[in-house]
């Protein structure tokens, strides 16, 4: 039997999936009292989500998955703007960290992650002229 998710409930699904699962460590950690203190927003944000990915919109669509070639463009400039500025916070931390002498090694790690990201994006879909033009 091949089950299916609609569109629709694709992304509130993962949502619940994944709310369900930072609530289980939550509640393990912190007491299952505060889950219910906190279960209400996730709760709301999966209904929130499946009512937005009814709509005729283009946030619609992005829930959706639905994009046409105009929304992955800018889908990828909103990925390629939230990498830059995510970069560059790393970077600013980390030397904020080094001079207030606080743990290090926390933005150190993702520091060698975005610098280990960059590289190996660029290993992966820049020009490199020590290719021939059939192996691209």
């Amino acid at each position: 039997m091949n089950t299916h998710l609609p569109p629709r409930l694709r992304t509130p699904a993962l949502f619940a999936v994944l709310a369900i699962a930072v609530l289980a460590i939550g509640g393990a950690v912190h007491g299952w009292k505060t889950v219910l203190d906190v279960l209400p927003v996730p709760i709301a944000v999966i209904i929130g989500l499946y009512l937005w990915a009814g709509r005729d919109s283009e946030a619609g669509a992005l829930i959706r998955h639905d994009l046409d070639e105009r929304q992955a463009a800018a889908r990828l400039k909103v990925q390629a703007l939230v990498g830059r500025v995510l970069s560059l916070a790393v970077a600013v931390a980390y030397v904020v960290a080094s001079t207030s002498k606080t743990t290090l090694w926390p933005w150190a790690v993702l520091l060698g992650l975005t610098v280990g990201t960059f590289l190996i994006g660029w290993l992966m879909y820049g020009e490199h002229r020590w290719r021939t033009p059939s192996q691209q």
